[in-house]
This record gives structure tokens, sequence and C-alpha cells, in this order.
């Protein structure tokens, strides 16, 4: 009987890793349920961030207390006889304290779910200049006359002198106070809701509890004992997530947060007291903060309903395109999933 030759050693071909990019059309909050998502991985991203923060913010404000205490602008004394004094050297502490969640939120997103940083930004991809453009031809001319009327309302948080450091605080505020905002957006309606947001299946589940607790560590974050003023807070937070939600990506709360800023801190640096910028306790806020809520609110519809109207990007799909069958180049941002590939998006505001 004739021998038959060996056969060749079977090959097995390891099965492609489940992707880090969602495979099914995803809203921003739920961009994070991906194929390669699992319960964990949230969980240890907001914790991580959480510690990053404590210790990156101890860091920085024990090293310009040092430093006021070396330039004689602050005393043991006053150490210890109650809160710091905020000043410059503190707030700019502060300031590049909360601007580093930028950075490291986007490092942790990629760290435990695997997106790379740029895909914190937007569902497209990529920050949106273009949109962000836009979208300050709106905010900028309301938040100005918004600002002015609550100073008008409240003209005793302007002591009409300009303060000794006047200079130096309008520097700090002009130069930090939007990577501080933005790094605020990018860690709480950025990674904590999203990471939040890939616990559940259903995207209105992921808003509702992304935002819920985002929103709540956003309102702690800022140590309000003030009822007004705690409601004000998780109310902004909770329109900056709609805004994050129905606009597809950070742009917008960016904008807002960091205009918002700007415009209330820049009168106050001039000619008042910084600390009491930081003064939220009973009796900070009251009835008056019924103006900005309701201004966030109006806004938020008004911003929401014009992003529809554009048509702006709110979902994507960018790991369709790593299937077996399909090219493995990560997509461009300017190439809609759901187009022929090759073929530019020509509905999405850009």
């Amino acid at each position: 009987m004739a021998e038959h030759p060996p056969l060749p050693p079977a090959v097995l071909t390891p099965a492609p890793r489940p992707s880090a990019l969602p495979v099914e059309e995803r809203e921003y909050q739920h961009f994070l349920r991906t194929p390669r998502a699992r319960w964990w991985r949230g969980v240890l991203a907001i914790l991580a961030l959480v510690v990053a923060f404590a210790l990156v913010s101890t860091a920085l404000t024990a090293a310009v207390v040092v430093l006021d205490l070396a330039t004689g602008r602050t005393t043991t004394e006053q150490l210890q006889s109650g809160p710091i004094t905020v000043t410059p050297m503190i707030f700019l502490a502060n300031n590049l304290s909360l601007a580093l969640l930028t950075p490291l939120a986007m490092l942790l997103q990629w760290a435990f779910f695997g997106a790379r940083p740029r895909w914190l930004s937007s569902v497209a991809g990529g920050f949106r200049w273009r949109w962000f453009g836009r979208a300050a031809l709106v905010v900028v001319p309301v938040w100005l006359v918004y600002v002015a009327v609550s100073f008008l309302l409240s003209p005793e948080e302007l002591s009409g002198a300009l303060s000794e450091d006047a200079v130096l605080v309008l520097v700090v505020v002009l130069l930090t106070t939007p990577l501080q905002a933005a790094g605020e957006e990018y860690g709480a309606r950025g990674l904590v809701a999203r990471s939040a947001g890939s616990w559940f299946a259903g995207p209105r589940a992921a808003l509702v509890v992304g935002g819920i607790l985002a929103n709540l560590l956003f309102m702690v974050a800022h140590a309000a004992t003030d009822p007004w003023l705690q409601v004000y807070y998780f109310t902004f937070g909770a329109a900056l997530s709609v805004l994050a939600w129905r606009t597809g990506g950070l742009e917008v709360p960016v904008l807002v947060h960091a205009v918002n800023n700007l415009f209330l801190l820049v009168p106050v640096a001039l000619h008042g007291d910084l600390s009491g910028a930081f003064e939220r306790g009973p009796g900070a806020g009251g009835p008056v903060m019924l103006l900005p809520t309701t201004v966030m609110l109006v806004m938020t519809v008004v911003l929401s309903r014009w992003a529809g109207r554009r048509q702006v990007q709110r979902r994507s799909a960018p790991g369709a395109a790593r299937r077996p069958d399909r090219p493995v180049a990560e997509p461009d941002p300017g190439v809609a999933v759901g187009t022929p590939e090759g073929q530019a998006a020509s509905t999405p505001e850009r």
C-alpha cells in the first residue's frame, strides 16, 4: 500500500483583536462602548483621573506656596490662621492643574480603552476648529451681554480701582483660563462621562448616568456649600453634557466654559480680590444665580437646535473600517463612516 505524504502542520491564524473604536454608530457619550469595552476599564479610568489630578494639584500648589513664602507674598502666620489667600501664583497653579486634565484624560482613554487621544475631542476624530469658530460668533456676544448685566446687578464685586497685581493676574487669566476650562471639559464631560457611558448598551442610559456622575464630580470639585451655587454648578455641567451630546464633541462645551470664565474673571482680576472669586460658602449665592442658570439653559437649547440645522456630525462608527474585509488604516476625520471609501461626507458640519 502506497504511503501518503504527511500533511503539513495546520496554521492557526490568531483572531483579530477587538476594535478599540465603535463598530456601530455611536454618539459622543457612548463612544467608548466598543468591542473592547469592559466595565472595569471605565472604573479604573475614572479613579486614575481623580488620583492623578489630586497628585498634580497638590504638587503644584505646594510648590507655589513655598515660592510665595520665599518672596514674602504669604507668611507662615497666614497659612496657619485659616484659608490660604489666593495669590497670582496660587491662581496660576490652580489653572495649570486643571489644564493638565486635557492630556491626562486623553492618555487615560488611550491606556484603558485603546482609543487614541484625538478621539476624545469629537466623534469625528479631532477638534473641529471651523465649527468652534462659527459657534463663537453666537456665544461671545450673548456672554458679553449676560456678564455685563451680572455685574450691573452685583456691582459690589468690583472695587472700582485697579488691584495691585492687575497686570500680572490679567496675563495669567488670559493665558491659562481657556486651558483650565478645556481641561475640565476633557476630564468631566469627556473621560468621566464616556467611561461611565461605556457600561451601558443603550445610549440614553449612557447619557443620563454618565452625565449625572460627571456633573456630580464637577459640582463637588468646586467645593461649594451654598445650595444656590451647588444647583448652578450641576446645571452648568449638565447643560454642557447636553451640548456635547447634541454636537458630537467637546468644541462647544469648551467654548462656552472658556468664554464664561474669561468674561467673569477679567473684571474681578482687575478690580477685585481673587479670593472672593473662590468664595463659595453659605450665602455666597442666592436668587441672583437664576440669571446664569437661565442663560445656560436657553443657550443649550439654541445651540443644540442650531447644530441640528447645520447637520453637525453627532455620531460615527470608525471601527467599522477595521473589519477583516476592509482596509485597516484608521479612518480620516474628514471622511464620514457610511460614505463610499475616499468620498468625503457632504452633509456634516466640520
